[in-house]
């Protein structure tokens, strides 16, 4: 049943992440997905459409009419999914923002509007010990991702070998869930100056849930576009599972 707790901390999440305190959190995200999916669009759609429509004869010119807005479709859906990732980067310091305003709204203790939030809190930071924060997040994240990618590269390797390939795909998914489950708890972790090696063990001491979020998560992330929309949600339900995960820890 533990599984299903963390299946459920995605769909509180939308919850939380569509309350109107914490909505400017979910429109930024999405800007930024899309804007780089139009980039890339643009910059490299228009050649890989070229390449993959040669000039056909008369008798054949009816098919661009199907292919090329197939291939464009196609473009687009693979161009949203490949750019969620530095998305994540990018939005890194709001997120951060965001997984604070979440444990907020949780411990009933927000105030009445994210303006009186911001009047409060961030009016009192230096532009200084803000730039510092966005450097702070960048750097987390290339931590996670000196974590990830070695291990990321041995499943490549396995899926290589013979009889072990066959196991590739339920290990790929596996750790699928558990990379979902890292980084969107990790905001939580990272706020509340937990190492990175600290928050890794909390979520290996509490597996059940934060594989179950973590598989919830990138089922829902695996849906180009809709992938941005999720994001802010994504953040919201891996702020509750760090918070369920630290109440085990602690009880």
């Amino acid at each position: 049943m533990n599984f299903f707790v963390g299946v459920n901390f995605f769909f509180q999440g939308i919850a939380l992440a569509n309350k109107p305190g914490l909505r400017r959190y979910f429109w930024l995200p999405v800007g930024i997905g899309l804007f780089l999916t139009s980039v890339t669009l643009y910059f490299f759609g228009s050649s890989i459409i070229a390449a993959a429509t040669p000039d056909l004869p008369d008798w054949l010119s009816w098919l661009a009419w199907i292919i090329v807005p197939v291939l464009f479709v196609l473009l687009a859906l693979v161009s949203a999914w490949s750019v969620s990732f530095i998305t994540i980067i990018i939005a890194s310091p709001l997120f951060s923002d965001l997984a604070s305003a979440v444990e907020r709204q949780a411990q009933d203790t927000t105030p009445s509007t994210l303006s009186e939030l911001d009047n409060s809190a961030a009016n009192n930071k230096s532009v200084m010990s803000l730039l510092n924060g966005i450097w702070k997040d960048l750097g987390r994240e290339l931590r996670k991702l000196r974590y990830h990618l070695p291990r990321l590269l041995g499943l490549l390797i396995l899926s290589f070998i013979p009889v072990v390939n066959l196991i590739a795909p339920l290990l790929g998914g596996l750790y699928g869930a558990w990379i979902m489950s890292v980084q969107f708890s990790d905001y939580a972790a990272d706020n509340h100056n937990m190492s990175f090696t600290d928050s890794l063990a909390q979520l290996n001491q509490n597996l059940l849930p934060s594989m179950g979020f973590g598989a919830m998560t990138s089922l829902a992330m695996a849906i180009p576009l809709l992938n941005f929309f999720l994001l802010p949600a994504a953040v919201a339900g891996g702020t509750l599972l760090w918070r369920h995960n630290q109440t085990n820890k602690t009880e």
